[in-house]
């Protein structure tokens, strides 16, 4: 296999654990009433400023990710005092237990990696970083 050919092997794999990822939390989602947009923004909102952004979402999709949860008492909506165009979100307590108990997708993707040994998983580690950096610098990490 030429390393093209390897490389692109190498990301088909990669979706393939995301894919299984999103299948193993949609259920335990959706038994709480959220999708995986609405999980992320209230995990996101726990530490967060730019919610877009640190989710990789459109701002209309935030927009409307961020209705939904508004109407089920998970997130309010404030307007900065210096700035009225500035609005920000934050989570509701009842927002708050909720994200507390949602499983998160990268968690489940790591779980995945779990049945290598740990010198396989420092490899991959800083593989990983590597492809990050490149990307970065091409400006596809933006």
């Amino acid at each position: 296999m030429s390393k093209a050919e390897l490389a692109a092997e190498v990301g088909r794999l990669w979706g393939e654990v995301a894919v299984q990822a999103k299948r193993a939390t949609r259920p335990l989602l959706e038994a709480e009433g959220v999708t995986l947009p609405q999980a992320m923004a209230l995990h996101t909102l726990q530490t967060a400023r730019d919610l877009g952004r640190d989710c990789h979402m459109l701002a209309s999709t935030v927009t409307g990710v961020i209705d939904r949860l508004e109407g089920a008492g998970h997130v309010r909506r404030e307007r900065d005092q210096r700035d009225r165009r500035v609005v920000w979100v934050a989570l509701t307590d009842e927002g708050r237990q909720l994200a507390e108990r949602l499983p998160k997708l990268v968690e489940q993707v790591g779980r995945s990696f779990a049945v290598l040994p740990a010198r396989e998983l420092e490899q991959m580690r800083g593989s990983l970083l590597r492809v990050l950096a490149a990307a970065e610098e091409r400006g596809e990490g933006r």
